[in-house]
């Protein structure tokens, strides 16, 4: 068995989208496009920058396919290119998707206070199947699938992975321990930075919902 001294680290710098109109407008939106608003343009600037700083230089850079995620992406791409002269390389990959909420797409707390189901969602968000869509445990399971892909890959030690709220607190879980995934006690703000150390068999938190 391996001991913790003698593991091999992969360096994972998590950051969460810039604010979107969705954000703004304070509703469920999982599978929809939005565009990133003005502040949302500024977190990713700044993300980018602390990034640039304090993280070594990395040649890719997984996102969700979202158009927020991917613009937020870019913009940190184009920071590696002017500060580090690297061109790095920019993956789209499905399984960093955010929850599918179904038919709650697009809808506030005001069009769903009234819906029968709406207890069931706010008493255990983490284990709730949105009607027409995907209970977040499937987000849990597609990330982990991410996770084992990313630790396969022996040639790369860190990595930026551009995403949304869900697939983040359940990476962040999996580092903490919590297996069940029975909720995230902590805030994953847009524009934030978290780096997590990940093994084969364990890991580390080194930065949680830093807002540069």
């Amino acid at each position: 068995m391996s001991s913790h001294s003698d593991a091999v680290f992969r360096r994972i710098v998590l950051v969460r989208h810039g604010e979107s109109t969705a954000n703004l407008e304070h509703t469920l939106t999982g599978r929809m496009d939005s565009e990133l608003t003005s502040g949302g343009l500024r977190q990713s600037r700044r993300a980018a920058r602390y990034i640039c700083r304090r993280i070594e230089p990395v040649e890719i850079i997984y996102s969700s396919p979202l158009k927020r995620c991917r613009h937020t992406a870019q913009i940190i791409a184009q920071h590696m290119r002017r500060r580090h002269r690297i061109k790095a390389d920019l993956e789209e990959d499905d399984l960093l998707l955010e929850t599918d909420f179904g038919s709650w797409e697009g809808k506030g707390r005001e069009d769903l206070i009234s819906n029968p189901e709406w207890e069931h969602y706010v008493r255990d968000p983490f284990h709730f199947t949105f009607p027409g869509g995907e209970s977040p445990q499937q987000v849990k399971e597609r990330v982990e699938y991410f996770l084992q892909k990313l630790l396969s890959n022996k040639d790369r030690c860190t990595v930026v992975v551009v995403t949304h709220y869900t697939p983040i607190a359940f990476l962040v879980l999996h580092v903490m321990g919590n297996v069940e995934g029975n909720g995230a006690p902590f805030a994953i703000d847009n524009g934030s930075v978290t780096v997590l150390q990940i093994t084969d068999t364990g890991g580390y938190i080194e930065l949680l919902n830093c807002i540069p």
